[in-house]
C-alpha cells in the first residue's frame, strides 16, 4: 500500500482523533528518514545536503507531495530505539500502529524484534487491544513469509547494521581505512620505480609518522567542538568556526584543487585500464564514464552509509592482499634491492623522480577531511573521543604498513623500468606478468576502489561548485498561524543577523506577520501586512538606524487563510523552521483550491531552477571531462603525474597545513576537553615544523622540481595563500582564547541539566548567580548543576578578561532520540555602558560575540515554563 493510499495529506493536517494512528506513523517516518540521511556518508564539505533535506521536506509539505526521503521497513527496524521515543504509552494506539506498520510494509514477527519492542508487542494488554480492535490474534497482523528479494534486503541489512554496531574503536579505525583508502595505491609502485622499493619504504615510513600526527590534530580539534558532538556540523563549518573566513577560504581552496585533480587522474586511470582490457579506446571510455557520473549525481542514487563503505572497503583491502600475494610469487632480489644512487651522489639526478615520488606519496594520505565523518558516527558511542584518536592512530598507521607491503611486493616483482614506463596504473604490467586473473580481479578493484574515488571526488566537486556559484534561493514554505516560525540567518563566523518570521492572522484579506530583526546587539519587532509581495528593504525609511542594505528577504504570498499561509521565501540566507505542522481540513481544501492555478507553473519553475543549479555545477566536472580528452588525444595522459600535482597542491595544505592550524585554534576555543591529549603535540617546535615541512614542499617543486611555468605558478601561489591566509587568521583572532558559556539539558534518563564555562579550552572558574522561582543561588564554579531547568527564571556570569577573547554563548537540549535542539532564551552581555541582547531562538541556540580586554557581565533570561 502507498503512502497517499495509507495516509492522505489531508487527514494528517486534520489532526482527527481518528487519525492519530497514521498522524503517528508519518512522524515516525520522518524521524526515520532523518536518521537514515544522517548515517550516510556526506561528500560535503558543509551541511548543505542537510539543509536541503530540511528544505525539502518543508516545500513537499507546502505544495501537497509525500516527502522525498521514505525509510524502508528496515531502516524503521534499525532505527526502533530512537523513534520509539514518539510512541505514547497506550495499548490501543500501539495495538493501531502495528497494524498500520503491516498494512503498508511486509515482513514477519522474527524479522522486527526492534519494532516489536517499541511498541511492546509481545505484553498481553498490547494483545488485547489489537483483538479487540481488529477482531483477530495479533499473530495474524504479521506476514507469514517474505520474498526472496525481501530477504536478502534484510540479509544485507543486518550485516551492515552489525558492521556499525562494533566498538567505537573499531569503528574509527575501520572508518578512517575505509575512507582514506586511496586511488594513489594503483600509481605508488609506478612513481616510486626510479628511487627503489628500500629507500620508498623509509620515505613512506616517515612520511606516514607524519600523517598520523596530523590525524591526531584533526581528531582532537573535532573532538574539543560541541558541535561536532551534537552532530550539527561539518569540516567547513569547523573551519569557519575556529579559522574564520580565512580558514574556511584555505580549505576550500586546498579541497578545490585536490578533488578536480583526483576527479581528472581517475578519468584517466579508469578508461586507461579499462581500454587494456577491452577493444574500447580510452576516450571512449571516458565518455562513457563522465555521462554515468552525470546521471548518478542527478539521481543522487549513491548515498552509502558508513556500514556499506567498510564493508566495500574490506573488499578493496582483500583483492590489493591478493595482488601483493601474486606479486610476492615473482620476486627476484635485483628489483627489491635496487636503489638510484643518483639520489646520493649527485650523478645524473633527474628532478622528475622528485615530482613523483612527493606528490604521489602526499596524495596517499587524504584521510584529513573525512576524520569528520568518523565522528558522527563514533563520538555519539564514546563522546570522550579517546576511540576517535586512537582508532586515527590505528587507522592510518594500517595504511601506511599496507603501502610498504604494496610497494616491496609489486616494485621486487617487475623491474623499474618497466613500472616507471607506465601512464596509466600498475595494474597492467601486473596483468602481463600474472595473466589473465589480474584482468579479473583489477577489473573489480578498478570498479570499488578507483570507481568509489571517482564518485566521491565528483561529489565533492558539484558540492564545492554549488556553494561558490552565486545565487538566491527560494523555497515554498508553509507557516501555520501562531504554531511555527521561520528563522533566516546569515551564514557568517559571527553571524549576528537572524530574522523570524510568524504568521500572526487574517486582516482585512491580507496576512498579518510578527518579524523579528536580530542585528548586532539588538532586537526589533515590527508587525507587516503582505497583499502579494514585500521586500524587506520596504523597512529602511522605517527603522533607519538599522543597516538592512545588507539583508536580503523578499516574500510572495502564494496562498492565504485564516490558519496558514502559504509563501514563496527569496533569499540567500541559511532556512530553518521552529514549530508544529498543524492545520484543518478545510483550510487545506481552501489552499489546494487557491494552489491549484498556480500548482503547474509552480513546479515547472522550481524544475528549471533546481536543473539551473544542477548544470552550473556540473561545470567543473564537465572540464575535467574536457581537459582529460584533450590529454587522450594529445597522448599526454599521465595517471601518475596527475596525482603527483594534486599531492602537493592539495594535500600540502589539507594534510599539512590546515590541520596544525585546526589544532592551534581549538585548544583555544574549544569546550571540550577530550579523554585523551598527546603531550607531543603540546610543543610549538613540533607543529612548527609540520607547517614549515608543508610550505617547503610547496616551494621546492614550485622553485626547482616543476618544470611547467603554470605548475610552478600554482605551486608559488598557494605557498603564498597559505602565509598569507596564516597572517589574517592570526590578526583577526582565529588563535585568541575563547569563553564558552554552555546550558545543556539531557533529557534521556538519568541526564543532567548544568551550566558549563570553558576558556582557552579548559574549564574556568566564574562567578554565576542563578535565579529560581522560589529564590536565588550564588556560586564560585566551573560548572553548575541545575537541579529544575522549568524553575530557572535567570542566571548571571560575572566574567573578567585579561585579553582579547571571543565569547560563545549556547543553549541547547538534547533528547533521547540524538536531536539536539535550541532553548528559548534571551541574552544580555553588558560591558561598561554598553548593552547587546539576543534572541537565542533566532540563532539556534548558539551566539558567538568578539569582546576585548576588561569585565563584562552576561545575563540570560528564561521564559517561565
Amino acid at each position: 500500500m502507498s503512502f497517499d493510499e495509507l495516509i492522505s495529506r489531508q487527514d494528517l493536517l486534520a489532526g482527527l482523533p481518528a487519525k492519530r494512528t497514521n498522524t503517528l506513523l508519518f512522524l515516525i517516518e520522518r524521524q526515520t528518514a532523518r536518521l537514515a540521511a544522517q548515517s550516510r556518508v556526506e561528500f560535503s564539505l558543509t551541511d548543505s545536503a542537510e539543509r536541503d533535506r530540511q528544505v525539502a521536506f518543508l516545500e513537499a509539505f507546502a505544495l501537497g507531495k509525500s516527502p522525498a526521503l521514505r525509510p524502508t521497513i528496515q531502516h524503521l527496524e534499525r532505527f526502533a530505539p530512537q523513534w520509539s521515543v514518539l510512541v505514547p504509552d497506550n495499548p490501543t494506539l500501539k495495538a493501531a500502529l502495528l497494524n498500520a506498520f503491516c498494512q503498508k510494509y511486509n515482513f514477519t514477527k522474527q524479522l522486527v524484534p526492534n519494532i516489536r519492542a517499541a511498541l511492546d508487542c509481545d505484553q498481553l494488554a498490547i494483545e488485547q487491544a489489537y483483538q479487540r480492535l481488529y477482531q483477530k490474534p495479533i499473530a495474524v497482523a504479521f506476514a507469514s513469509q517474505v520474498s526472496p528479494k525481501e530477504r536478502l534486503s534484510w540479509i544485507a541489512a543486518a550485516s551492515i547494521q552489525k558492521v556499525e554496531s562494533l566498538p567505537p574503536f573499531w569503528i574509527a579505525s575501520l572508518v578512517t581505512i575505509a575512507l582514506g583508502l586511496p586511488q594513489a595505491f594503483l600509481a605508488l609502485p609506478i612513481a616510486v620505480a626510479e628511487l627503489g622499493p628500500l629507500p620508498s619504504v623509509a620515505f613512506l615510513i616517515v612520511l606516514g609518522t607524519i600523517n598520523i600526527l596530523t590525524m591526531v590534530c584533526m581528531a582532537e580539534s573535532i573532538a574539543r567542538s560541541g558541535d561536532f558532538l551534537s552532530g550539527k556540523t561539518f569540516i567547513k563549518q569547523l573551519a569557519t568556526n575556529y579559522l574564520g573566513k580565512a580558514g574556511s577560504l584555505i580549505l576550500s581552496v586546498a579541497v578545490g584543487i585536490r578533488v578536480f585533480l583526483i576527479a581528472l587522474a581517475c578519468y584517466i586511470g579508469l578508461s586507461a585500464t579499462m581500454a587494456s582490457f577491452t577493444s574500447l579506446p580510452a576516450s571512449l571510455w571516458a565518455s562513457l564514464l563522465f555521462f554515468l557520473g552525470l546521471y548518478i549525481l542527478s539521481r543522487k542514487s549513491l548515498n552509502l552509509t558508513i556500514g556499506v563503505t567498510i564493508l566495500l572497503a574490506g573488499l578493496n583491502v582483500s583483492l590489493l592482499l591478493f595482488l601483493t600475494v601474486l606479486s610476492f610469487g615473482h620476486w627476484q632480489l635485483v628489483n627489491v634491492l635496487y636503489v638510484n644512487w643518483a639520489f646520493f651522489d649527485g650523478s645524473a639526478f633527474n628532478l622528475q623522480i622528485f615530482h613523483q615520488v612527493f606528490g604521489v606519496t602526499l596524495m596517499l594520505y587524504f584521510g584529513h577531511v573525512y576524520v569528520g565523518e568518523c565522528a558522527k558516527v563514533v563520538l555519539p558511542k564514546d563522546p570522550s573521543a579517546t576511540s576517535l584518536i586512537w582508532g586515527s592512530i590505528a587507522g592510518t598507521a594500517f595504511l601506511t604498513f599496507l603501502f610498504c607491503l604494496w610497494v616491496l611486493a609489486v616494485n621486487g616483482a617487475i623491474a623499474p623500468q618497466i613500472l616507471a614506463a607506465q601512464t596509466g596504473t600498475v595494474l597492467e604490467p601486473l596483468a602481463q606478468q600474472n595473466g589473465p586473473i589480474v584482468k579479473v580481479v583489477g577489473a573489480i578493484l578498478i570498479t570499488f576502489l578507483l570507481g568509489m574515488a571517482w564518485f566521491r571526488s565528483s561529489s565533492l566537486l558539484v558540492n564545492l561548485a554549488r556553494e561558490w556559484i552565486p545565487n538566491q534561493p527560494q523555497s515554498i514554505l508553509t507557516l501555520p498561524r501562531q504554531q511555527g516560525r521561520l528563522i533566516l540567518r546569515t551564514r557568517d563566523r559571527y553571524n549576528l543577523c537572524s530574522i523570524g518570521l510568524t504568521y500572526l492572522e487574517l486582516a482585512d484579506g491580507q496576512p498579518t506577520f510578527d518579524l523579528n530583526i536580530q542585528l548586532k546587539g539588538n532586537i526589533h519587532r515590527v508587525e507587516i501586512k503582505v497583499a502579494k509581495s514585500w521586500d524587506i528593504k520596504e523597512l529602511i525609511p522605517k527603522l533607519s538606524d538599522l543597516n538592512l542594505d545588507d539583508v536580503d528577504l523578499k516574500i510572495e504570498i502564494q496562498s492565504v487563510s485564516e490558519e496558514y499561509v502559504c509563501l514563496k521565501v527569496i533569499s540567500a540566507m541559511a532556512i530553518a523552521y521552529e514549530g508544529a505542522l498543524e492545520r484543518t481540513r478545510d483550510e487545506d481544501k481552501t489552499a489546494h483550491k487557491q494552489k491549484s492555478q498556480k500548482a503547474i507553473a509552480q513546479h515547472t519553475w522550481a524544475y528549471l531552477l533546481e536543473q539551473r543549479q544542477f548544470l552550473l555545477s556540473i561545470t567543473p566536472l564537465f572540464l575535467v571531462f574536457l581537459l582529460t580528452e584533450g590529454l587522450f588525444f594529445s597522448g599526454q595522459q599521465s595517471f601518475t603525474s596527475v596525482l603527483g600535482f594534486a599531492g602537493v597542491l592539495g594535500n600540502s595544505l589539507v594534510g599539512g597545513i590546515f590541520p596544525v592550524l585546526l589544532l592551534a585554534s581549538s585548544r583555544q576555543k574549544g569546550e571540550i576537553l577530550p579523554g585523551i591529549v598527546f603531550k607531543l603535540l603540546n610543543s610549538p617546535w613540533l607543529l612548527a615544523s609540520i607547517y614549515s615541512f608543508s610550505l617547503f614542499t610547496l616551494l621546492l617543486h614550485g622553485l626547482f622540481i616543476w618544470q611547467n611555468p603554470l605548475a610552478r605558478i600554482a605551486a608559488l601561489g598557494i605557498t603564498v595563500l597559505s602565509l598569507a591566509a596564516t597572517l589574517v587568521m592570526w590578526r583577526t583572532g582565529a588563535f585568541m582564547s575563547r569563553t564558552v558559556i554552555e546550558l545543556q539539558e539531557n533529557k534521556q534518563q538519568g541526564g543532567q541539566t548544568f551550566f558549563k564555562i570553558t576558556a582557552g579550552g579548559q574549564p574556568k572558574t566564574a562567578q554565576v548567580r542563578l535565579g529560581y522561582a522560589d529564590g536565588e543561588e550564588n556560586y564560585q564554579a566551573a560548572s553548575v548543576e541545575i537541579p529544575s531547568l522549568s524553575s530557572l527564571r535567570y542566571a548571571i556570569f560575572q566574567l573578567p578578561s585579561k585579553q582579547s577573547e571571543e565569547l560563545r554563548v549556547w543553549a541547547h537540549s538534547n533528547h533521547p532520540n540524538g536531536d539536539s535542539e535550541s532553548l528559548p532564551a534571551l541574552l544580555e552581555v553588558n560591558r561598561e555602558n554598553r548593552k547587546m541582547q539576543f534572541d537565542l531562538k533566532l540563532f539556534g541556540g548558539k551566539v558567538l560575540l568578539p569582546l576585548i580586554n576588561g569585565k563584562y557581565c552576561l545575563k540570560l533570561e528564561f521564559p517561565a515554563a
